[in-house]
């Protein structure tokens, strides 16, 4: 694919301009006593539904020592709670609270609500194209994760 380094670029570019509109979202909006990494952190289990602290911290990407810190804030919070594992009893899980899903979803509202004038005067077929080329990458990230 020849365009392939500029499709990379431009998602970078993206990325990053949609976590700093974030991060000014969250601090000026009703979410702003959940900082922008419990958010994140918040986010990511409702999509796993449940995961170890272990898996949370290898997303995010930070030691598990600042996992372990968003898990306890979280917690005080009564956002997220512990679930044990079928598997292992030993094994511990974190999930959202119904208070953290509806944390998650009002935060939701909030970024659409803010993001949607990315899609004004864009055609639905391009629209959906972008869907199309989205859950493909996610796909192919998620077959090299296994």
């Amino acid at each position: 694919m020849p365009d392939s380094r500029k499709v990379i670029d431009l998602f970078i570019e993206v990325y990053f301009g949609a976590s700093e509109h974030l991060r000014k979202l969250e601090e000026s909006g009703p979410l702003k006593n959940v900082s922008s990494q419990q958010l994140q952190t918040l986010k990511i289990i409702k999509v796993e539904a449940a995961l170890t602290p272990g898996r949370l911290s290898n997303i995010q990407g930070v030691h598990k020592s600042a996992i372990s810190n968003r898990i306890k804030k979280l917690m005080e919070k009564e956002l997220i709670q512990w679930s044990e594992t079928k598997e292992d009893k030993r094994s511990k899980l974190v999930q959202l609270t119904e208070k953290g899903e509806e944390i998650v979803d009002r935060a939701d509202e909030q970024i659409y609500d803010s993001f949607s004038f990315l899609f004004e005067g864009v055609k639905d077929e391009d629209v959906t194209t972008f869907i199309h080329l989205f859950e493909h990458v996610k796909k192919k990230l998620k077959e090299r994760e296994e």
